[in-house]
């Protein structure tokens, strides 16, 4: 068994084997002549009575994936930029109106339900729970009733915050969802129990849970995010920096192999003091071979001849180890990494301001027909799950039922059609 023990920096995999890993470089004490001197899955949990359905194999992949996102140069712009398609220009009021068998919708004033909205905070809670649905495709919606049955208050429950309860075999729904602030050591006293939404009787509970979400095919509990399966790839693109930066400072894969002979190390009368030289003269080139400010450095190093013969003893050598990855090689990875992952959103990686390699998404009037193109066949699903929630609270509320709420785009054109630059669009439901 090689030995465990490490050192700044410092490995020993194997008897008279080092890897010096800030220098890039593996030493090896092999047999020869002293001679010279070195100068330099199961998816349910419980927990007490608390029987939930676990958010992954750790119930942590909410979480996880927020991780993954933070660590990334790309993810967090694509999902905001996302976030910025489904919420359009601003959340308004219209009127559905049927006009020669065709509805339509027309904007318009409702001081009652303005006054609503205004108390709820509704446009804070609706960038809540779409940056959730970008994320997750999941958003929790906490809503409370007054004691006249009117909606007083809505909560953006994180989905990280958020675990279904299972359903038992003599449910066809999900009757509870569970709240806590991580969901690691937890324990039965510091989760809160929440009542899920009835839509039979949207008045039965006082303070209940909608959960929005689509149905992915397998999925009882939690919708997946398109781009998740992106994860792999963004594991790469995320492993790119840290491998160029700890290249930049200490050098590309391992540089060189040093030998050093045996023999040297026997002026060292007891094998202590033997493994303690080993470490001083690694620990020496670790230091000397590393870093940024350690270019070019000269390696001094003396040998013996045999007598008679007048052949060169061994002695040390240092032996450069080819770099066979070139810097384009690495570009290319680094550049496939940001084209796959950036594609699993569903975003051109242009509209979000990213470069993966290319033109930039092209002229401006390509940017303008590939965000027409996104708002026309990429928001209206995702916006109709969003609205859900209020279209909810309108029927609690008692609102007239030909009054809903919608988002508004703003439409790019050319200067020639409008001098701003943009104009109004129609209402997206």
């Amino acid at each position: 068994m090689g030995s465990k023990r490490r050192r700044l920096g410092i490995e020993a995999p194997a008897a008279g084997w080092y890897v010096l890993k800030d220098a890039g470089a593996v030493v090896e004490i092999k047999g020869g002549n002293y001679s010279d001197t070195l100068n330099g899955v199961d998816t349910r949990s419980t927990t007490g009575a608390i029987k939930i359905a676990k958010w992954g194999q750790d119930n942590q992949l909410p979480q996880r994936m927020l991780k993954l996102v933070g660590q990334n140069h790309l993810k967090p712009q694509l999902i905001k930029t996302d976030r910025d398609f489904l919420l359009g220009t601003r959340l308004g009021l219209f009127r559905k109106v049927t006009d020669k068998g065709k509805v339509i919708f027309e904007p318009t004033e409702v001081p009652e339900m303005e006054d609503w909205a205004e108390m709820v905070e509704l446009d804070k809670f609706m960038r809540g729970i779409t940056y959730n649905y970008s994320y997750f495709n999941n958003y929790f919606a906490g809503v409370s009733l007054s004691s006249k049955k009117k909606v007083e208050n809505l909560v953006n429950w994180d989905a990280t915050e958020v675990r279904a309860e299972i359903i038992m075999n003599n449910q066809r729904r999900i009757e509870h969802y569970y709240l806590h602030p991580t969901w690691r050591n937890v324990k039965a006293d510091d989760v809160s129990k929440v009542k899920a939404f009835d839509r039979r009787d949207p008045f039965r509970h006082h303070e209940f849970i909608y959960h929005g979400r689509d149905w992915t095919p397998g999925q009882p509990y939690y919708d997946v995010a398109a781009w998740w399966g992106t994860a792999e790839w963004t594991e790469v693109s995320n492993l790119i920096p840290i491998f160029h930066k700890n290249g930049l400072k200490n050098g590309y894969n391992i540089k060189y192999h040093i030998k050093i002979p045996l023999n040297y190390f026997d002026q060292f009368k007891t094998e202590k003091e033997k493994r303690a030289e080993e470490y001083r003269l690694a620990e020496q080139m670790n230091n000397m071979l590393s870093g940024v400010e350690n270019p070019d450095k000269t390696f001094v190093s003396k040998y013996g001849t045999e007598p008679g013969t007048g052949k060169a003893m061994p002695g040390w050598t240092i032996e450069p180890i080819e770099n066979k990855m070139s810097d384009d090689a690495y570009s290319k990875v680094n550049d496939q990494a940001n084209i796959a992952h950036a594609s699993g959103h569903g975003i051109d990686p242009s509209l979000a301001g990213i470069d993966t390699g290319g033109k930039m998404g092209g002229s401006g009037s390509e940017k303008r027909i590939s965000a027409q193109n996104h708002i026309a066949y990429r928001t209206p699903t995702p916006r109709k799950i969003l609205l859900e929630i209020l279209h909810i609270c309108n029927k609690i509320n008692g609102f007239d039922r030909d009054i809903v709420w919608g988002f508004e785009d703003a439409q790019v054109t050319t200067l020639d059609v409008n001098p701003t630059g943009t104009q109004n669009v129609k209402i997206n439901q």
